[in-house]
């Protein structure tokens, strides 16, 4: 017998001691004498409520439940706390008749004392992390459906847990989240492998901190998940059943591979249901609100978190890990990226891996992919930040099959701050003139400076960088043509512009079908140049003129056009 009060350790020494992958059994009798439901244990230890405490109302029912991640399960059992070690576990949680006690696993039903105390014991037939347990219990009302499984004649058993007046008051609510449950269940059976456990319960709890918890077959979420149809949050917990429960992260360091996974995981249900426009949207508002935030990202640390602090920082370990993913899977392509996906999961399953096991599999896998692996993780994992792209205009021309134009993309992040250069597979999309039809190409940035001369069979009005929000950025659009009004003027583009002193400025005018007249003014309004011409290209020298800005005025019968130049030394 003994009592610990000022110490959380204790060590038992193993003669002999274990080997890499060995099992060993060791029985603890003990006795939790830590206080209940103090605000902080809303994030770890054993809470139990009967009161409100928003309110100091009474509850509908009396409620306690376990919350252990990351590194709180030591403070409701004696374990080896640390997410790298899975274990077989069975709970068994005794209660008041009338109670529900749900955790991990299969059910096992027993009675005690008689009809005072019934004791319910839970099962677990995979290996599971002392984070991913859990205890919990109240009077709930249950729900049920089957889900048949794409894999097999399995029929999974998916159960909701609700408070007997939430049953009531939020049905559809509650017909919503179990018929929703079984759609992303089809979505990830078919992105990712079959579903890994045996049946998938979701209780609802209030007080609880705001959110849920993967607990492995147990999730456990805020009631306003039902309240309020948070239908991200379901399909996340969800997701991680695959990527967090199945295959775990080795150390915290390496939670943005539980976490961006599952944040992923949002991204391919929202795919699947509404179409990849809405699920672009989606995570390119998770990236400007989370990620961006109004820094432009610069506060940012690591999604690779060595100090162990904030490891549930939103925008990197969610946001960017999911960011991270989603590169993997435009750098890959769907089908190459998904079977990697996939025998990752067959390959670590029911374990746990760092950062490094993952690189290490998709060099395997994937011996020669466009970044290389290394790189890759360096700059995304490793390091803070992302790339700050902006495109230029250096010239054009008309040729005999449409015009060669050569536009130089740079990348402009601080290097103080961000790395001075990612090597990335960028997309471009030209879009012609009138009718807004594209051409697109990819380019390979690994320099500071990337200057690429494209042949497109249109006069290209803008350039746009990364159009479908492949890649975590921030970009500009750059306007090949200026000053546009299509229902009134011909085509016109001025290049360079800015321009150098010395060089001539070049006016592209669409048509042919009437004179025009080109004035060049001084700020002052001073004329310093006038041509006639009917169209096509036309050429104004600069050796003359003096920095500063110019307008230039392009008279058509009745009409005048405006365009600003600026002449730089």
């Amino acid at each position: 017998t003994f009592s610990r009060p000022d110490s959380d350790v204790l060590a038992v020494t193993l003669d002999p001691p274990l080997s890499s992958g060995d099992t060993v059994a060791l029985q603890i009798d003990y006795r939790n004498m830590s206080q209940f439901s103090r605000p902080q244990d809303l994030y770890g230890g054993y809470n139990r409520y009967w009161r409100d405490p928003a309110t100091d109302t009474l509850l509908p029912a009396p409620l306690a439940y376990t919350m252990s991640q990351p590194n709180n399960a030591r403070r409701w059992m004696p374990c080896n706390d640390r997410p790298y070690d899975k274990a077989l576990a069975t709970i068994t949680i005794a209660v008041p008749p009338g109670f529900t006690a749900l955790s991990n696993g299969t059910p096992e039903q027993t009675v005690l004392d008689g009809d005072t105390v019934s004791a319910l014991r839970y099962q677990s037939s995979e290996p599971i992390a002392s984070y991913l347990m859990v205890a919990i219990a109240s009077r709930f009302a249950t729900l049920e459906r089957l889900y048949a499984s794409q894999d097999s004649l399995r029929h999974i058993p998916l159960r909701l847990y609700l408070w007997q007046t939430d049953s009531v008051a939020y049905a559809d609510n509650a017909r919503w989240m179990l018929d929703a449950t079984a759609a992303m269940m089809g979505v990830f059976e078919r992105t990712l492998t079959p579903y890994p456990f045996s049946s998938y319960g979701q209780a609802l709890l209030y007080p609880y901190f705001k959110g849920a918890m993967e607990h492995q077959t147990m999730t456990t979420l805020y009631r306003d998940a039902l309240v309020q149809r948070w239908e991200n949050v379901v399909a996340h917990e969800l997701a991680h059943q695959w990527l967090g429960d199945l295959v775990t992260c080795a150390t915290w360091n390496d939670l943005w591979l539980n976490e961006g996974g599952a944040t992923y995981g949002e991204r391919l249900w929202i795919e699947f249901a509404y179409g990849p426009d809405n699920a672009r949207r989606y995570f390119a508002q998770r990236r400007d609100r989370d990620y961006f935030r109004s820094d432009g990202g610069r506060s940012q640390p690591p999604v690779y978190n060595t100090s162990g602090t904030n490891i549930f920082n939103t925008g990197t370990t969610y946001v960017k890990g999911g960011w991270i993913y989603h590169m993997m899977r435009t750098m890959l392509g769907d089908s190459t990226f998904f079977a990697l996906v996939r025998e990752y999961l067959r390959h670590f399953a029911h374990r746990s891996l760092e950062t490094e096991d993952l690189r290490a599999f998709c060099e395997q896998f994937v011996p020669q992919p466009p970044v290389p692996w290394r790189t890759f993780f360096d700059q995304w994992v490793y390091a803070v930040g992302h790339p700050i792209l902006h495109a230029d205009l250096l010239s054009f021309e008309q040729t005999a099959m449409g015009y060669r134009v050569r536009v130089r993309i740079a990348q402009v992040q601080d290097s103080s701050a961000f790395l001075p250069v990612y090597v990335v597979p960028l997309q471009l999309r030209l879009r012609e003139y009138w009718s807004g039809g594209a051409y697109d190409t990819t380019v390979l940035l690994s320099q500071r400076e990337h200057v690429v001369t494209l042949e497109v069979p249109f006069l290209p009005r803008t350039l746009e960088l990364d159009p479908d929000d492949a890649i975590l950025c921030q970009k500009d659009t750059a306007a090949l043509v200026l000053n546009v009004q299509e229902a009134q003027q011909p085509a016109i583009a001025v290049l360079p512009n800015p321009i150098e002193r010395g060089q001539d400025v070049t006016v592209w005018i669409g048509t042919n079908d009437a004179l025009r007249v080109l004035r060049l003014w001084q700020s002052d309004g001073r004329l310093v140049a006038e041509v006639h011409a009917n169209g096509g290209l036309v050429h104004l020298p600069t050796a003359e003129l003096a920095a500063g800005v110019y307008v230039l005025e392009i008279e058509h019968g009745v009409h005048r056009y405006h365009q600003t130049i600026v002449v730089v030394p």
